[in-house]
């Protein structure tokens, strides 16, 4: 902690032990600074002294206000899950502090870090630290649960974090698909993709997000999700105040960033009139020597993170000139406005595909013509429509990168004065969801779908699909969202497709979609079905054959009479019943057997023949 002394006079040190407490003195002689010696004593004069020293005060972490951190960083959990909080005072001083810990307002734990090794239903409340003696942090929410899914959000979420949404099952238990709302929207369709991950943060990224999981039955959870502010938009201050002639001037852009992201870099940059005096850096301070009157004007600065995700203007603070005068009082003039400020209007809620029309309205003076003021746009501080007579600035299809804070400036031709309207700030709203192409096997061929979700507020939208395969288009734009193709077509083939409104205003592609190695499988299944279905009509033969010759044997058929004296009697042995079979050479033959029932039978036959 750094402590400054301001004496007048003459100050002497005569203790050496005194003087090595001191981490730096200086000794002004004549407009010189000379360090004083720590060898003898020293006698320091001069109209103004200052003593900077360095020292461990009792209560130094008094001033320093602690954080909590939950490791791993969610803040709900199951039960017999471990959760480490820490108790996290942003500096090395902190390594001799004394902590203590507080679970709904009650002592609980010692030491600077506090484990849930087991954890219980029990556990959930509230957790804060307290460094001793020193401040206390704020209060920060544990949720322990039984069930069967949880939604697991971070426990800090600010302007252009990176944050990872979980879906999270009972550790105990397998899981199959998730499926991410957010404000009862679809965010992720059925998928095995158990995290949803939000790049930048925004302050529209705030809602209630909600998650399905099928844990034997489809069990949702459901939180809410907050974006607090990085840091609070800049104000510029002066000193000194007022400002005259001749003078020094020092610009600081003041903001403050919260406890838990305290050590976030930003940079700062300084405007004057509109136009960049001080490019971005990590200096807060602007300073301008010996100021003329002409260094008048309107002072803003901006803030930004390194990584160029959050960024912030101030508003802008006029900053007069004045002249001293000794002999005779400041006389002031007043003088007629030429124009009043201006004001940005839009025409109406903008989404992706409408025109936008912005206008920099102001009132003249019966003192200026119209065609003397020029008109002139900015988004996010940087110019997008130069000066000209025109008061309106138009955006013939707004896109999703138009959003941003825009302004609009008005000055004569004749005259240096400007003014600079307010900020408008303006959201181009998504129209559809980029497109998600989708597959599914019918027969022999496979059928595309190209599915996109329109806003409800435009449900008259007429959308158009296409489809590409390697590059080149196989469908184009028509009122369906399907494609139909054969399977053995679709060798190591990348497919596509696009989403545009009739007027093409929007237009938006899905991802690649690649399905490698299908006709090797077409073959595999080719022949695999050829093979079943010789395997079945042999079966059925055989089948046919046993069932005709069972029928045989339970109903024998008579046997067709025929004149048997051609035959031996040796042919046949007396133990042996004759066949019932009967061939027949030639059609002639066939006409000659009589089959009837009146027939003696095969027994009687040769029972005739062996008499």
């Amino acid at each position: 902690m750094a402590l400054t002394v301001v004496f007048t006079g003459c100050f002497t040190v005569t203790n050496k032990e005194d003087l090595r407490k001191i981490s730096s003195t200086w000794i002004w002689t004549g407009g010189k600074e000379k360090h004083a010696s720590a060898s003898s004593p020293s006698i320091m004069c001069r109209e103004m002294f200052v003593l900077s020293l360095w020292f461990v005060c009792i209560q130094e972490g008094a001033a320093i206000r602690p954080v909590v951190t939950f490791n791993p960083n969610y803040k709900k959990i199951f039960t017999t899950e471990r959760m480490t909080m820490t108790c996290d005072v942003g500096s090395t001083i902190g390594e001799g502090m004394d902590y203590i810990w507080y679970k709904d307002n009650s002592p609980v734990h010692n030491g600077k870090s506090y484990t849930i090794q087991d954890a219980r239903t029990s556990d959930s409340g509230n957790y804060q630290c307290q460094t001793r003696p020193g401040e206390i942090s704020d209060p920060v929410t544990l949720g322990v649960s039984d069930g069967y899914v949880i939604l697991q959000t971070p426990l800090y979420v600010y302007e252009g974090d990176n944050i990872n949404i979980r879906c999270h099952h009972y550790p105990r238990y397998s899981a199959g698909q998730t499926i991410f709302y957010k404000d009862n929207e679809v965010l992720i369709d059925w998928g095995d993709d158990a995290e949803y991950n939000i790049i930048n943060v925004t302050r529209t990224t705030a809602g209630t997000y909600r998650c399905g999981k099928v844990v034997s039955y489809q069990y949702e959870d459901e939180t809410s999700v907050s974006v607090e502010e990085l840091f609070q938009t800049p104000t510029i201050s002066v000193t000194p105040h007022p400002v005259f002639r001749n003078d020094n001037v020092t610009l600081r852009c003041e903001t403050r960033l919260p406890p838990p992201r305290q050590k976030t870099r930003l940079h700062f940059t300084f405007y004057r009139e509109g136009r960049m005096v001080q490019g971005f850096g990590v200096s807060d301070i602007y300073e301008v020597y010996n100021v003329q009157l002409e260094d008048s004007g309107n002072y803003s600065c901006e803030v930004e993170t390194t990584d160029k995700r959050v960024r912030k203007k101030s508003a802008e603070r006029l900053i007069q000139i004045q002249v001293k005068s000794f002999t005779f009082s400041f006389i002031y003039i007043s003088y007629l406005e030429l124009f009043s400020h201006p004001n940005i209007t839009v025409t109406h809620d903008v989404y992706e595909g409408d025109p936008m029309t912005l206008t920099c309205d102001t009132t003249l003076s019966q003192d200026i013509n119209h065609k003397d003021v020029q008109f002139s746009f900015y988004r996010d501080g940087r110019m997008v429509q130069g000066f000209n007579s025109s008061n309106k600035y138009e955006v013939h299809s707004a896109q999703l990168e138009d959003p941003g804070n825009y302004t609009c400036e008005v000055k004569s031709s004749k005259n240096p004065t400007r003014k600079r309207s307010n900020e408008y700030n303006i959201s181009v709203k998504e129209l559809f969801s980029p497109p998600i192409l989708r597959s599914s096997r019918e027969g022999d061929n496979v059928m595309m779908s190209c599915d996109t979700v329109l806003t409800k507020q435009r449900p008259r939208t007429q959308l158009q699909y296409s489809f590409y395969r390697d590059g080149q288009n196989v469908q184009r734009f028509n009122s369906s969202n399907k494609y139909e193709v054969q399977f053995i077509e679709m060798e190591n083939s990348t497919f596509t497709c696009e989403i545009q409104t009739s007027d093409s205003r929007v237009r938006k592609r899905s991802q690649d979609l690649r399905l490698p190695g299908s006709m090797f499988l077409y073959i595999i299944v080719s022949v695999g079905s050829g093979l079943l279905l010789l395997i079945i009509i042999i079966i059925s033969i055989v089948s046919y054959k046993c069932h005709q010759r069972k029928s045989s044997a339970n109903n024998p058929q008579p046997t067709p009479a025929f004149d048997m004296t051609h035959r031996k009697k040796n042919h046949l042995p007396k133990d042996k019943k004759p066949e019932n079979d009967c061939k027949v050479e030639n059609s002639k033959a066939k006409r000659k057997v009589r089959v009837s029932q009146d027939s003696p039978s095969s027994n009687n036959i040769y029972e005739n023949l062996n008499s």
